[in-house]
């Protein structure tokens, strides 16, 4: 009830005596009038969220101290005290410049009665946190350097605090305000900020790509073509072997029909062995050869292909074994 007795008064205070006649063009003040009837109307239907700034738009059109009055009784309100306190005191400014004595007066009264009212909030600067750059903000507005650690009056609620620096990691935090107490929040000592520049992490990329991956392809490469060059030769030794044997044989002699066939019987069992042992060695240098040249070929194009993204590469060597085939398979994903 005590709200609406002052809204009727501020308003009556508003229609006695407007103040100065020329305080704007006259569409302005038709304006302002206009936004202030539009204001009251909807302060009366208890909609002062959206009456408020109907007020504030008046007073900016046709600044009034009797605007200002109202404004002020609309965010008391909505319960924006800080709001409305700080705006009776200029409504008590403006009408004491104005000689606006009853206007003073009542814009005084009121701006006394919110005081023991008042939400405040410390903004505590931790010394360590005092950085070149710093920028601390109280709900998107910047709060200045003067202010840090006074008790500021704030509308009760939730007030979000942020600091940031140049090369410094932000900070943020919350804390609610209540009607006639004082909150603090300290800002600490901001971290440093790590960043790592798109080349950096290319580079760095690559290079554990080619210090794992790359290393495990090339050792499998070089080992694959050296066994399978090793058992390739072995296998030429073996068939050299042979034929110096077979040509110390008469022709034919391994055949069951030829008539010496019993008496070179032995010798005939060690050539066979020895071609057969030829032929597996023949298989298996092969297959290593070839199979250590699709590594080192493979190795060599993943280590030339650009890359933007971790990379995987999955690689299996396994044994092969054929009737007439034997050596190393390698599979793998580059």
């Amino acid at each position: 009830m005590r709200v609406k007795v002052s809204a009727l008064g501020v308003v009556a205070l508003v229609c006695l005596g407007g103040g100065r006649a020329d305080a704007g063009p006259a569409e302005d003040r038709a304006a302002a009038d206009a936004l202030f009837q539009e204001g009251r109307e909807l302060l009366k239907g208890g909609r002062a969220g959206e009456a408020c700034p109907k007020f504030a738009a008046s007073q900016k059109l046709d600044p009034r101290p009797g605007r200002l009055l109202a404004l002020g009784d609309c965010y008391e309100t909505n319960g924006e005290t800080a709001s409305a306190w700080a705006t009776f005191r200029e409504a008590e400014s403006t009408a004491r410049a104005g000689k606006d004595e009853r206007r003073m007066e009542e814009a005084a009264r009121r701006a006394g009665e919110l005081e023991p009212k008042l939400a405040k909030l410390v903004v505590e600067v931790a010394p360590e946190a005092r950085v070149a750059g710093l920028e601390v903000r109280r709900n998107g507005k910047r709060v200045e350097e003067a202010v840090w650690g006074a008790a500021v009056p704030v509308d009760p609620g939730e007030q979000r605090v942020e600091a940031a620096a140049p090369g410094k990691k932000g900070w943020a935090g919350k804390v609610v305000a209540g009607e006639g107490a004082v909150t603090r929040v300290k800002v600490p000592a901001l971290g440093e900020e790590v960043t790592v520049k798109r080349g950096e992490a290319v580079r760095e990329e690559g290079a554990g790509k080619s210090g794992v991956v790359v290393g495990v392809g090339a050792a499998l490469g070089v080992v694959g073509v050296g066994v399978g060059i090793g058992l390739l030769v072995a296998a030429s030794g073996l068939v050299s072997d042979a034929d110096a044997q077979d040509n110390g044989m008469p022709d034919g002699a391994c055949s069951p029909l030829h008539p010496r066939n019993a008496e070179f019987s032995g010798a005939c069992g060690e050539l066979r062995g020895a071609l057969e042992r030829s032929q597996t060695l023949h298989n298996v240098g092969l297959g290593a050869l070839v199979a250590g040249g699709v590594i080192g070929v493979g190795t060599l194009v993943y280590t030339l292909m650009p890359s933007k993204k971790s990379a995987t590469m999955g690689l299996q060597v396994l044994p092969t074994v054929a009737p007439t085939y034997a050596g190393i398979s390698a599979i793998g994903q580059f």
